[in-house]
């Protein structure tokens, strides 16, 4: 009777030891959550999704140390490249009038000048950092005013203008060792990089989340995205590009971003829909070509681009817009890019794409207009062509 009893406590305790431990092993294993971050910087706001698992969990304080740590590192993109803070490393550059000196940049600006100049050469031009005064004379600028333009400038004007301009005076030479300088050989340049820092910024945000632990996780500056790993639904991340209409707040299609623990992509949207100029009820892109100094009149009005990271993706969807889609596309196939061209097509917007993976929006018809209610699960994050460059 004793030894019974004692089985019976013996199976008892057993029992509630198999429960504790699959309690246990289930509360390990909670569903995964998104953690979300965000900000301003840049003249815009960014967002950082995280998926916080068992194996990385983010309680209060580590959230305020990631908070930090994103803003400081997106501060420091700031104070290097903004040309609107007198104190920052380009604007130094650009008060500088002594080209006698060169120069001496920082590795980081030194990273993202080399980037610039390598597309600027790759398209002969037609992505320039320093066509500022080009984009000042068309009312494009900081002092852009309303939207209408009622003269054009003339040849004159624009011709002293893109003698102000000139990436070919642009040269990065080696000073002291591992020391980087900018020589330029034309006087009143200005470098802008509005067109590539942001998603210079976006990289350096991804590193700061890596330097975490995290592998699943979406960053968005500005419109400009990095995306990696997975969602908490264990799907990759889901991104969603605008149908280039003013004020048509539609999902032309959606992209898929890498569903890879240790290596994301990046995607970055240009166009010009949002940013014209009306002149004699004809509507000017705010798009300018450095190699004619005039606004560029191709039917492209809004460009995609993947790529591994998110300053390449940046940049190049600035050169593309301005290369159009004929040009744009062979350039696309020679460098091997992922690229989707929206074109205007009289009342139609077509999509031409190449190697780009879009799944369109089964409720626009043909001639992109909504034709049901929207579906009931739009992607997390969509990325537009806000950024003015």
């Amino acid at each position: 009777m004793g030894s019974k009893r004692q089985t019976f406590i013996l199976i008892f305790l057993l029992s509630i030891t198999a429960i504790l431990t699959v309690i246990g092993a289930f509360c390990s294993h909670a569903a995964p959550q998104l953690i979300r971050f965000e900000g301003e910087t840049m003249g815009t706001v960014w967002h950082v999704t995280v998926k916080a698992d068992s194996r990385h969990p983010i309680d209060p304080p580590t959230a305020e140390k990631i908070q930090t740590a994103l803003e400081e590192s997106l501060k420091a993109v700031d104070y290097r490249m903004s040309t609107w803070k007198e104190f920052t490393e380009l604007s130094r550059l650009n008060a500088q009038t002594d080209l006698s000196e060169d120069f001496s940049l920082s590795p980081e600006l030194a990273f993202v000048m080399e980037k610039a100049l390598e597309i600027s050469r790759k398209t002969d031009g037609a992505y320039d950092v320093t066509v500022g005064p080009l984009v000042n004379l068309w009312k494009f600028g900081p002092t852009r005013g309303d939207s209408e333009m009622p003269e054009i400038p003339s040849p004159e004007a624009i011709a002293d203008a893109k003698a102000q301009i000139g990436w070919e005076a642009l040269e990065i030479v080696s000073g002291s060792p591992n020391e980087k300088m900018l020589r330029r050989t034309k006087t009143g340049l200005n470098v802008d990089l509005s067109s590539i820092a942001k998603g210079y910024g976006v990289d350096q945000a991804v590193k700061t989340l890596r330097s975490f632990g995290f592998e699943n996780f979406m960053v968005e500056v500005g419109g400009e995205v990095y995306a990696q790993g997975a969602n908490h639904l264990e799907k990759p991340w889901r991104i969603g590009i605008e149908l280039p209409i003013p004020d048509s707040n539609l999902i032309f299609g959606a992209a898929e971003l890498s569903g890879k623990a240790h290596a994301g992509q990046a995607l970055a949207t240009s166009g010009d829909y949002r940013n014209f100029k009306l002149e004699n009820g004809r509507r000017r892109s705010h798009i300018i070509d450095p190699r004619t100094g005039y606004p560029v009149e191709h039917a492209l009005v809004s460009v995609s681009v993947l790529a591994q990271d998110c300053m390449t993706a940046d940049a190049w969807a600035t050169a593309l817009m301005v290369l159009g889609p004929e040009e744009g596309k062979l350039a696309a196939k020679r460098e091997d890019l992922w690229v989707l061209f929206l074109i205007q097509d009289g009342q139609k917007i077509r999509s031409e794409s190449v190697n780009f993976p879009c799944t369109l929006n089964p409720y626009l018809d043909e001639t992109r207009v909504l034709k049901e209610p929207a579906p009931p699960t739009p992607p997390q994050i969509r990325t537009s062509p806000l950024k003015l460059d």
